[in-house]
């Protein structure tokens, strides 16, 4: 077991936080960082019970909240679900038994991908194990420790995930069926259930009204039931990792050791109908996913993965039954198939780019490379922001506004972060409360918002996840498309093609001198804050190109510090004028395009007077385009004063 162990917490441990944070992920880490008493306000307005974010919480106060070590909590219980199932498995059956259920979830690519996952399903799963445990030691014993463990688990368990319940259905179930068949009933059955129930009923309520009017805009449909028997029997058997065409005779090599575990199990002289437990535990729940989602679809591979530990032990048992009826070496060579193609499905986890995580860090930290003061800043599925807060570095005062109503600009006193709900939505989005993460704007009070949005900004930065769910016409994307100008496009991984957009809106010019250039450019305005400046700090510049006429090629900007003696000082990054998208052959003749850059003084700058010049040149000559009133390469912007 300690071999197994360690193995399992290797499998585990590689590339442990490498990969950004998915959406999901992130509203755990979000949640995490809220006091206790408001994260359960928040779960109350969401749609997960509060257990797991409260546990997580208190993980945070101890190891502190870097992505590694959030990540770090879901490793525990993925490694703590050995032994559990180990400990079942021996109890159901013996020790060869639990330590085959051991190895095979030991190096289970479905385990793996849970364990590397800031979400409830491995502490989940670890409950559901403990519970079954303690109910079976219970119903046999009657031992009130066994009643007790099993209350606490099955309590934890209902506050830590939803579909937790049918887990407990389906158990119960059995075991009820089990006691009437033996003609026998435990009053402690019926007190622990009570318990139970008593326990968890201060957040019914709660559950019943997220249940049954979910606050969150409708995006999963249910899919065809053969495409939900094969895509769990995959999942249970090589992970989420592998596509089932490509894997095939290992599914059949698994659902043939399953048939030969419930054999095992059947030929076996037991007082408790192992077998049939097992396969209610694992499949029971998915059958009641499978029927409730013909009404509400509730299906997700996902949730699957509670019930997961189960099915490990009806192929231990079936390695077992090879080697007691075939020879030692038919289990090992068939084991050696499984673990092998469960490391290919893990070497699939950690390189193929279809089963990234939704690269939500690269996103956010473009975003912040591309920022500069006057821009706006938008999530367009507005819940989406506990993605853009985790990985927001670049500004300390951050806040979060529905985008719709749109507030006055003198009720804002910071950076905003702009959420969109769901347009034209139904009206019981976040059930009304202004709070809440989900909620409906109509058409026509969009379009305001986005008109004043333009008005009060030059440039916007979209962060685009999920919005065909919250946007499905596309109200938001065509009117950006008609009003705004487009200057960067770019993508980043993971199944939902998330993406960050940039756009110019029309912008007024200050006045001042015009300065044309060669190839039919002019520098038709610029702002320098004129204020003294120290070392390390960086000067915002803002400056509007004019075309005079479409220019002939694509140039870059750079801006440039020189010092009194004519030194470069400092150098700022070079950037095409309109963004990668709408760059200068793109120009209409007689169109103004708005263009703020930055300089970073450098660190060990000497005080004095210095001067800020920007030029244009070509990126590929590297020939600067000449002034055409002097024939100088280099605009100069104004002084710097560094005290």
């Amino acid at each position: 077991m300690l071999a197994i162990m360690t193995g399992g917490f290797a499998v585990r441990l590689y590339a442990l936080g490498r990969q950004s944070l998915w959406y999901d992920e992130t509203v755990s880490a979000f949640l995490a960082s809220k006091t206790a008493i408001d994260l359960v306000a928040h779960t109350a307005r969401d749609i997960h019970p509060p257990g797991y974010y409260l546990s997580l919480h208190g993980w945070t106060m101890l190891v502190g909240s870097s992505p590694f070590s959030l990540t770090l909590f879901s490793v525990g219980f993925g490694l703590l679900l050995i032994p559990l199932t180990y400990s079942l498995a021996r109890l159901l059956a013996n020790e060869p038994v639990a330590l085959w259920s051991a190895v095979l979830v030991a190096v289970s690519p479905y385990h793996l991908w849970y364990s590397q996952e800031v979400r409830m399903y491995t502490l989940g799963a670890a409950l559901g194990v403990a519970a079954a445990y303690c109910l079976i030691k219970a119903v046999r014993q009657d031992r009130i420790q066994y009643w007790l463990g099993y209350a606490l688990a099955a309590i934890g368990g209902l506050y830590t995930l939803y579909y937790f319940a049918f887990l407990l259905v389906a158990i119960n179930s059995f075991i009820v069926v089990w006691l009437l068949l033996k003609r026998r009933m435990r009053r402690g059955f019926v007190v622990s259930n009570l318990y139970i129930l008593i326990a968890y009923g201060i957040w019914i309520p709660t559950a019943y009204r997220q249940v049954t009017n979910p606050p969150v805009p409708p995006w999963r449909a249910f899919p065809r039931l053969t495409d939900v028997i094969i895509e769990s029997w995959t999942a249970l058997s090589l992970g989420q990792s592998v596509e089932p065409q490509h894997v095939w005779p290992i599914l059949l090599l698994t659902l043939a050791l399953a048939c030969l575990g419930l054999v095992y199990f059947q030929m076996r002289t037991q007082r408790f109908p192992a077998g049939s437990f097992l396969l209610t535990y694992t499949f029971g729940p998915l059958l009641l996913m499978i029927l409730i989602s013909f009404a509400v679809p509730l299906y997700h591979v996902r949730y699957l993965f509670t019930y997961a530990a189960a099915f490990s032990i009806v192929l231990g048992a079936g390695l077992v039954w090879l080697s007691n009826r075939a020879t030692v070496w038919s289990a090992v060579i068939v084991a050696a198939l499984i673990v092998s193609a469960s490391f290919y499905s893990i070497h699939q986890f950690h390189s193929d780019p279809q089963y990234r995580a939704d690269d939500f860090r690269g996103a956010v930290e473009f975003i912040e490379q591309q920022w500069q003061p006057g821009d706006a800043l938008m999530v367009n599925a507005g819940y989406v922001y506990p993605a853009f807060l985790t990985y927001a570095d670049a500004w300390a005062d951050l806040q979060t506004r529905r985008l719709v109503p749109y507030p006055l600009a003198e009720n804002c006193c910071s950076t905003v972060l702009w959420q969109t709900g769901t347009v034209d939505g139904p009206a019981q989005l976040g059930w009304g409360d202004p709070q809440a993460d989900f909620y409906a704007m109509e058409s026509q009070a969009t379009i305001n918002a986005l008109e004043l949005l333009s008005q009060s900004f030059t440039r916007l930065w979209l962060l685009r996840a999920y919005d065909t769910v919250t946007d499905p016409d596309g109200l938001v994307r065509a009117w950006l498309a008609e009003n705004a100008v487009p200057i960067e496009d770019q993508p980043f991984s993971g199944e939902s093609n998330i993406r960050v957009q940039g756009f110019l809106f029309p912008s007024a010019v200050p006045q001042g001198t015009i300065i044309r250039l060669e190839d039919n450019i002019a520098l038709s305005g610029s702002t320098l804050p004129q204020k003294p400046w120290t070392a390390g700090q960086t000067i915002p510049v803002k400056l509007w190109w004019t075309a005079i006429d479409t220019p002939s090629a694509d140039y870059k900007a750079s801006l440039k510090l020189w010092s009194p003696d004519a030194q470069l000082a400092a150098q700022g990054q070079d950037e095409w004028p309109g963004g990668t998208i709408h760059r200068a052959t793109t120009w209409s003749p007689g169109e103004t395009v708005y263009h703020p850059m930055d300089i970073t003084l450098p660190p060990d700058l000497p005080a004095g007077q210095y001067w800020l010049n920007v030029e244009l040149y070509h990126p590929e000559t590297v020939q600067p385009l000449h002034r055409l009133d002097n024939g100088e390469a280099a605009i100069t912007l104004g002084a710097v004063v560094v005290e």
